[in-house]
């Protein structure tokens, strides 16, 4: 007996109604939730409404630089203020590549004073490369803006990947994104190097 291969590929999933209403894509208002295991999360990311706040799960599939540098795509060349209790060697020269083409205007990164210790090689190039000061720190905030975007990224990920479901908000509010600015800036200004 023959089996034809791309039988099997054009076999539907059994389908799961209990995943089915959990795992969406909508909006509502001002809001829109993005949580699909199944689409990368950049992927159903392709507009920035000022107001709109952009709830997401994501399973694996990226990490805060990764989204920070698909949302630079839709705003063009930005500032960046961030925060990151870990950074990957990877991610840093991401950050560099982008800084020194001028996609990236100025960055700031505020870290965890224990990346010293737990990650000496990626700490050695953040602190060569990028304005930064360490203090003891767990919050994950990414802030870009430019003349027409303030956005403000509040997110369970760190700078590194990491295979396990994360969870975040993007707010496009000027509000939020004032508040943050200014409490991010008094503690970088208290922190150390």
């Amino acid at each position: 007996m023959l089996i034809n291969l791309t039988d099997f590929n054009n076999l539907k999933k059994p389908q799961d109604p209990e995943r089915e209403a959990v795992v969406s894509s909508y909006k509502s208002g001002k809001k829109s939730y993005k949580a699909n295991p199944e689409v990368i999360l950049t992927r159903s990311i392709k507009s920035l409404i000022p107001g709109e706040n952009i709830h997401f799960y994501s399973w694996a599939n990226f990490n805060l630089v990764r989204l920070i540098l698909h949302l630079m795509k839709i705003t063009g060349p930005a500032h960046l203020f961030m925060t990151s209790y870990s950074f990957s060697q990877d991610s840093i020269e991401k950050l560099n590549r982008q800084l020194k083409s001028g996609d990236i205007l100025s960055l700031k990164i505020l870290i965890d004073h224990r990346v010293k210790v737990m990650s000496p090689k990626p700490f050695q190039m953040l602190s060569s490369c990028f304005d930064y000061r360490c203090t003891s720190l767990h919050a994950k905030v990414a802030l870009i803006w430019n003349e027409t975007y303030k956005i403000s990224i509040v997110t369970s990920q760190n700078a590194t990947d990491n295979p396990k479901m994360e969870r975040g908000i993007i707010h496009n509010d000027p509000e939020i994104f004032d508040f943050d600015y200014k409490i991010l800036s008094y503690e970088f200004e208290r922190a150390t190097t």
